[in-house]
C-alpha cells in the first residue's frame, strides 16, 4: 500500500475534470492511502451523488493558506496564480508521498509523477500564445505571467519524465507541441451505467445540453441555434442542464429563456433527472469551442441522443468524425440539424449503441487504465530506490 496524493484545484466546480478526479480517488482508495490536495473543502457526499461515485476513504488537505484564500475571495480571477501555488505546495510536500497524481493538468512535480492533462497550460511559452479561453482572467500582464511561471516551477525535462495522460488525441497533440512528449490517450470516465435509452419513437423531438452555465459554454449561441431550427419548421425545444458558475452569464441566459417557452433553464439537476432528460430526448447540443474532450457529449451519446458539436477539439472522437454532426457556425448548425431532423433514415444511421459508448468511454475502462499506470509508476519508483540504495548484505556484523 502506497501513500498517494491526488492534486486538484476545486472539486466543487463539478465539471469533467472533477469527474476524472473523483474516479481516480475511487480507483485508488481501496489499495492505497490517498490524500486529496486541493484549495477548497469538498463535500464528498454531494460529489458522490453528483458523479455517481463511491469515494469514502480519502483524506483531504488544503494547499496552504494563500491559494485557498485567493480562490475563496476572487474565484477564478487569479486562476493561473492559484494553479501555480497549488503546484508549488505539492512539490514542497512531495517527500511525504510515494506518488503524486495531478488531475488538473501539468504541474511542477517530481519526475516520477502522473499528470492527467485536460488541456496544457504550456508554461514554457509566452502567456500571449496560450489559449485565451483557458485563461480568461489574464490580460497580457507580463509581470503576472513571470510571477506565475516562477512559482509553478514547471520544467520541460521533468514533464517529459512524468507519466503523461491526455483526454483525447487532439489534446495529446497539443501537449506534444508544447513539451515534446506524447501523452497516452486515456479518455475520461463517462458514467454510462445509469443510461437506459428510451425507444426512439417514444423520445421527445428536442435537444438537451449538459455543462456548467458559463460564457465559454456558449449557451446563448445554443438558444439562437434552436431558434433557427424552429424557424425551419421543426417543433423542437431545448433543456439547459448544469450548475451555475457565472451568475452574470446565467442572468443573460435567463433573460433569453424567459422569452421562449421552448427553452427550459433547469440548472443543476439530481443525477436521476439528468439521466432521464437525456434518455427521453432525441438530440444533444454542445457549443464550447476547442473542447478538450467533451464528457457531456459522451453522456448524451450514452443516453442514445444524437449530439451536434463544433468542428474543433476532441469531440470528433465521440461522434466518429461524422460531418453531419460537426458544425462550423450557428448557421451551419441550423443547416445540419434541419437535414438530420428531416431524415429518419439518417437519424437511424447516426445513433450509437450504448454498449459501444461503454466500451470506449466507460468508467471501469478508465479506472483499470489508471490503476495500471499507478502500478507502473510505483514499480519504477521502487526500482529507482533499489538502484540508489547501498548494498548492505556484505557489511561485516550485519544481521538481517
Amino acid at each position: 500500500m502506497a501513500e498517494i496524493a491526488v492534486i486538484h484545484m476545486d472539486m466543487m466546480a463539478k465539471g469533467g475534470g472533477e469527474a476524472v478526479a473523483m474516479n481516480v480517488l475511487e480507483a485508488l482508495e481501496d489499495d492505497h492511502e490517498v490524500t486529496l490536495i486541493t484549495l477548497t473543502e469538498p463535500d464528498i457526499e454531494e460529489l458522490n451523488d453528483y458523479f455517481n461515485t463511491d469515494v469514502s476513504a480519502v483524506s483531504v488537505r488544503q494547499a496552504g493558506f494563500l491559494a485557498p484564500w485567493l480562490h475563496e475571495t476572487y474565484g477564478l480571477q487569479y486562476y493561473v496564480l492559484q494553479n501555480a501555488l497549488l503546484s508549488q505546495y505539492a512539490r514542497r510536500h512531495a517527500d511525504e508521498f510515494d506518488l503524486l497524481v495531478s488531475t488538473i493538468n501539468e504541474l511542477g512535480l517530481e519526475t516520477n509523477s502522473i499528470q492527467y492533462v485536460h488541456f496544457p497550460f504550456d508554461w514554457t511559452v509566452s502567456l500571449d500564445n496560450r489559449e485565451e479561453i483557458f485563461h480568461p482572467t489574464v490580460e497580457d500582464d507580463s509581470v503576472y505571467e513571470r510571477l506565475c511561471t516562477a512559482i509553478a516551477g514547471v520544467d520541460r525535462e521533468d514533464i517529459q519524465a512524468n507519466t503523461l495522460m491526455a483526454n483525447s488525441r487532439w489534446t495529446a497533440s497539443v501537449v506534444e507541441d508544447a513539451y515534446g512528449s506524447r501523452p497516452l490517450v486515456v479518455h475520461p470516465p463517462v458514467d454510462t451505467e445509469e443510461f437506459d435509452p428510451d425507444p426512439w419513437d417514444r423520445r421527445e423531438d428536442g435537444f438537451v445540453t449538459l455543462g456548467r452555465i458559463e460564457r465559454s459554454k456558449r449557451v446563448v449561441e445554443m438558444i439562437e441555434i434552436v431558434d433557427g431550427v424552429r424557424e425551419r419548421g421543426h417543433d423542437t425545444h431545448l433543456h439547459v442542464i448544469g450548475p451555475t458558475v457565472d451568475e452574470e452569464y446565467r442572468r443573460e441566459v435567463e433573460a433569453l429563456a424567459s422569452d421562449r417557452e421552448y427553452v427550459y433553464l433547469e440548472g443543476e439537476l439530481p443525477r436521476e433527472e439528468l439521466v432521464d432528460r437525456v434518455c427521453s430526448h432525441r438530440y444533444g447540443l454542445h457549443a464550447k469551442e476547442f473542447e478538450h474532450f467533451g464528457m457531456a457529449v459522451a453522456e448524451l451519446a450514452a443516453g442514445g441522443a444524437i449530439p451536434f458539436v463544433p468542428n474543433d477539439g476532441g469531440q470528433h472522437a465521440i461522434v466518429d468524425d461524422r460531418e453531419e454532426l460537426l458544425y462550423e457556425s450557428p448557421a451551419d448548425a441550423v443547416e445540419k440539424m434541419d437535414r438530420v431532423l428531416s431524415n429518419p433514415d439518417l437519424q437511424r444511421d447516426l445513433r450509437k449503441r450504448p454498449e459501444e459508448i461503454r466500451r470506449r468511454f466507460g468508467r471501469e475502462r478508465f479506472r483499470e487504465e489508471f490503476r495500471a499506470a499507478v502500478d507502473e509508476s510505483l514499480g519504477r519508483s521502487t526500482d529507482a530506490t533499489a538502484e540508489t540504495s547501498p548494498d548492505l548484505s556484505e557489511v561485516p556484523g550485519r544481521a538481517d
